[in-house]
């Protein structure tokens, strides 16, 4: 059985000059893998939570890149699940540059007053 995929969001111009470079490597909102040392994803159900704490001022150009963590890994690049104090389902993290193959899916996205949509 395949992996689940997981979901990185990120902004339309940052995902098309990645494309172009043939990498991701945009963590998070305004920081670089080469600063926080992976990038950030999450599982589908965590997306809503994760878009209004990293983007609570709603741009309208995000993106989701849904990922497939098995190409990533044979692609030589680690993903590691961070634990969850909480006890809840812990955060990926890909410890290194996404490979563009890798995604399998752009989903676009918008906010609806103060909730966070997958729309296509």
């Amino acid at each position: 059985m395949p992996a689940p995929l997981i979901w990185h969001i990120t902004e339309l111009s940052t995902w098309q000059a990645s494309v172009a470079a043939g990498t991701h490597t945009r963590s998070t909102r305004d920081r670089e893998l080469a600063e926080v040392g992976y990038l950030h994803a999450c599982w589908p159900e965590q997306i809503s939570q994760v878009a209004k704490r990293v983007y609570p001022d709603r741009p309208q150009d995000l993106v989701i890149l849904e990922i497939d963590p098995g190409v990533v890994e044979a692609a030589g690049i680690a993903v590691d699940i961070e634990a969850d104090p909480g006890g809840g389902r812990g955060y990926p993290h890909i410890k290194g540059p996404l490979p563009i193959q890798a995604v399998v899916r752009l989903r676009r996205t918008k906010w609806i007053g103060r909730e966070f949509v997958v729309v296509a």
